[in-house]
Formats: structure tokens, sequence, C-alpha cells
């Protein structure tokens, strides 16, 4: 198979239609802001403990993290709920002490210290303190809303994303992986009119790809001549599906 720019960008388009329809089907069995608040969960264990976080966030729903408000406190709640520590003295008197998951489920193997799931748990909560008022599907919506403006240029779009996820917490790279595979697809599945999706979909085409992973190394190790394709987050994209599909098959 020849694989050229212009099919990984119709591969980019196919992956981010998964995520949209992803999301969409999770809002059927979740409200907006319990699905959204799962999925950045999930995002933060890639790639060992994915399942570990989504079992955190069922744990604890967003519902209760909006009711301890406070940074300090919803760390110290994910931490216990993770049995990463035995502390308590933040949580309130109505927090359920008994539930909590073993330590040893966590997958802490060649991990960076700056990766391990204790770690993700802390820088986590500057975002879930943000969004304990409004809601966190609200507040990512109001920011898109806010900063939808006319994007040209790949610095336009960089720029984009830097001030819609602006938080404190967790690295850049992180955030636009978080970007791209759960606020994108969220705001796209909730757009009514279809202004938000033209808007979205031209910064996914626009937006510099991502930094490369262990996914886009193995396909420009296929042919070094690949790395020109990638131009964009859409041909990022585009390659991670062609390789998904090429395990797959």
């Amino acid at each position: 198979m020849q694989i050229t720019q212009e099919f990984l960008e119709k591969l980019g388009q196919e992956w981010l239609e998964q995520k949209i329809q992803r999301m969409k089907n999770l809002m059927k069995i979740a409200e907006p802001d319990e699905a959204i608040y799962r999925e950045i969960m999930i995002s933060l264990g890639y790639p060992k403990n994915k399942v570990q976080f989504l079992e955190l966030a069922l744990m604890l729903p967003f519902r209760e993290i909006r009711k301890l408000k406070y940074k300090d406190v919803i760390e110290n709640a994910l931490l216990y709920r993770a049995g990463f520590t035995d502390l308590d003295e933040k949580l309130p008197n109505h927090f359920d002490r008994s539930l909590r998951m073993q330590k040893s489920v966590w997958d802490f193997a060649k991990i960076r210290p700056a990766n391990r799931p204790d770690k993700r748990i802390k820088g986590i909560s500057e975002l879930l303190e943000q969004s304990s008022q409004k809601g966190i599907a609200k507040l990512f919506y109001e920011r898109i809303m806010n900063e939808n403006k006319n994007i040209q240029t790949p610095k336009d779009a960089k720029e984009y994303v830097n001030k819609i996820m602006e938080f404190k917490g967790l690295g850049s790279d992180r955030k636009k992986e978080m970007f791209f595979n759960v606020i994108l697809p969220f705001a796209i599945a909730v757009d009514k009119n279809n202004r938000v999706t033209v808007f979205l979909k031209k910064i996914f085409q626009l937006h510099p790809p991502l930094s490369e992973n262990s996914i886009i190394k193995k396909f420009f190790y296929q042919n070094p001549e690949y790395r020109k394709m990638i131009r964009s987050t859409e041909t990022f994209f585009g390659a991670h599906l062609y390789m998904k599909n090429l395990s797959d098959s």
C-alpha cells in the first residue's frame, strides 16, 4: 500500500470521527461531566494504567469531586481512593473511607517518575478544582466559545489550544493530547449548529503534530520518508490509526 499525505489526512478524519462517536456513546450512559471526567482520567493512565484510572473515576465520580471543591481535598480524596495514602485528615466526615482500591493494582514498571499515577492524580487536581463550580463540560465549552476566532496558521491553532488548556498541574504535551483525544471530540459531539464543528476541525487540520511517541516512532521506522508527511495533528493521528489497523490485521 502506498502511503501519501492525503491518505494520512483521510485516516486522520476517520480517527476523529471514531473519537466523536465514542463521546456520543458515552453521553448516552453518563452525564457530559462524568463522560469527560472519565475520559480525562483514562488519558492520565497511558499506556499502562488506563483501566485503573477508569476504576478510580467510577469510585470517585465527578459529582462527588464537585462537593469537595478545593484542590488539596480533591487530591487527598483521589489518592485515598486509589490506595496511595492512608491520610484522611482533609476529607469531610461524610466521605466513605471504606471504598478504596489496592495500591498493588497500579503498574509502576518502567514509568518515569513524572508519569507515575500518583503524580498524575496530583496534577489533575488543579483542573478538577477549577471545574468544580460550573462543571467540567461547561468550563471547556465556554472556553472554546470564548476563544472562537479566525484561525489561519499552525501558530494560531497552537496558541488557541494552549489557551483552552490553560491550567497548572500537567505538562504541555499531556494537555495537548487531552485536548485532541477528549475535549475536541466532546465539543463537536454536543455542537448543535455546526459552527463549532467547522472551527474545531480546522484546528485539527492546522495544529502542528504532537510529540513523537512509540507508535509514531514505529511508523517512521517503516520508512524515514514518512516523517515529511506528518505535518499536523490530522496526519499525526492518521498515522496512529494506520498503525492500529496494521496491528489488528
